[in-house]
């Protein structure tokens, strides 16, 4: 279903190399027996004072081996190839030639204006993943279908110099930075993930063992532990410090789309093709809560996100077009958010209002009330929704589309507060700086960009 993902049982063609999907995270727990419909967290009277608190932990949980921290949105991916092509597989013609093979016809952009500040052109490829250094304001990185990464500076001029990062022989479909910003973590669809210096861009480990393509890689938020989702149907988790496999996470029937650690660390969540949302316990392995079949989607969990202050509270997007809220916490479905005509590929829970947001196919990103489960606006795009985030301490949101757009919307207001455009195909996927008053995109036309979107 849909236009970033393949069924996993399509094979790419001879000559072609796998592209992954663009925009997930998911999660898991036990059966459901009520549907309570209605979830309350009243907005904070001061949003500046309730970001303060809601950002300042005071760290009275022992660090059991994963501590408490800030989730970041998963990003998902997803393609089969029964051979994967090794480094020496050269593709025959133009080596500038697009070298993935699953874009939809029409989806040429003729951007109105050039609005980056900064244009990227390193990929030989498609990029589909990027991601801002959370302590460098000046670091990103990239990854795509030219089986390489790259760490990119931007300088004071705007120039940018831009470091390869050489190990995988697959699409590099997944790129993150570790909680300090001296990390980077890069998955291929070859299996593999590596661990790169951002000080030097040298390639400190090979994390290895997957039997599939890896979906997506995800750092724990306060230690060197990566998780990965794999096509093989598994999660695994490393001890990025020395290479040490921790943890197998097996039990879901087809490819692991999304996931993450929970925000406090204690707990690894992932979401599946196969229509499951598992909640792990990462320390025995066990799956201690399930959701799967009614009143949980019928379909592909295609993407998740948890809210950053109330425990185990996420929200789920499928490729039956709907969104669930969820708690691990009691294992219940709190509602169902439906108001979508396509694959949902994109959520986001607010840390500061009861709202939420879904992107999907249908070009449509719809803003929810979580006290009502109903919309509270939608906005409206050209082309499909890839990728949302809410913008901490704020209503607003970003957003961006496959009609190459990138958008920064006031939900109070239902407000386009600014539209950058550059991109001449779809954006895959965005990350904000630090300070979220810019992002870097990755885009189908090969290139990355950087765009100024709050003076």
């Amino acid at each position: 279903g849909g236009i970033f993902r393949r069924d996993p049982a399509h094979t790419a063609p001879s000559g072609h190399r796998r592209s992954p999907r663009t925009a997930g995270n998911a999660v898991a727990v036990p059966e459901q027996r009520s549907t309570p419909r209605s979830f309350v967290m009243e907005p904070p009277s001061s949003i500046r004072a309730a970001m303060g608190a809601d950002h300042d932990d005071d760290g009275d949980t022992e660090p059991v081996f994963i501590d408490e921290g800030d989730c970041e949105v998963a990003l998902d991916l997803d393609e089969e190839d029964d051979a994967p092509m090794d480094s020496d597989d050269e593709i025959e013609g133009d080596p500038d030639a697009p070298i993935e093979d699953r874009d939809a016809e029409g989806t040429d952009v003729v951007p109105p204006s050039e609005d980056a500040a900064a244009v990227v052109r390193a990929h030989r490829g498609s990029v589909y993943a990027c991601a801002w250094s959370p302590t460098a304001a000046d670091c990103f990185a990239s990854g795509g279908g030219d089986d390489c990464a790259y760490l990119h500076r931007i300088g004071p001029d705007r120039a940018v110099t831009s470091t390869p990062l050489k190990a995988h022989t697959d699409t590099v479909s997944s790129v993150a930075f570790n909680h300090d910003g001296t990390l980077l973590a890069t998955g291929g669809l070859e299996g593999r993930a590596c661990i790169w210096s951002v000080t030097t861009g040298e390639l400190l480990r090979t994390l290895e063992g997957p039997g599939g393509g890896l979906e997506w890689v995800r750092w724990h938020p306060k230690g060197n532990v990566l998780l990965a989702g794999s096509e093989d149907f598994t999660a695994w988790m490393w001890n990025a410090d020395n290479a040490e496999l921790m943890q197998v996470f097996a039990g879901h029937s087809n490819s692991v789309l999304c996931g993450g650690f929970s925000p406090d660390g204690r707990g690894v969540v992932t979401g599946s093709f196969d229509g499951s949302l598992r909640i792990w316990a990462p320390r025995s392995g066990e799956c201690v809560s399930l959701f799967q079949g009614h009143p949980f989607h019928d379909g592909p969990v295609t993407c998740v996100d948890f809210h950053a202050t109330t425990p185990g509270l996420m929200l789920t997007g499928s490729e039956d077009n709907t969104c669930r809220l969820v708690s691990g916490e009691s294992g219940k479905v709190l509602g169902t958010l439906a108001g979508h005509t396509e694959t949902v590929e994109c959520v986001g829970l607010s840390a500061d209002f009861p709202f939420a947001a879904s992107g999907a196919i249908d070009a449509k990103c719809v803003v929810w009330d979580l006290n009502t489960s109903q919309p509270r606006t939608t906005l409206m795009h050209d082309k499909a929704v890839s990728a949302l985030r809410w913008i901490p301490g704020t209503a607003c949101l970003y957003s961006t589309s496959i009609d190459g757009c990138v958008r920064l919307w006031d939900t109070r207001t239902s407000q386009c507060q600014a539209a950058k455009w550059g991109h001449t195909k779809g954006v895959l996927d965005f990350a904000p700086s630090p300070d979220f008053k810019s992002l870097v995109t990755a885009s189908d036309d090969h290139t990355a960009r950087v765009f100024q979107m709050v003076q």
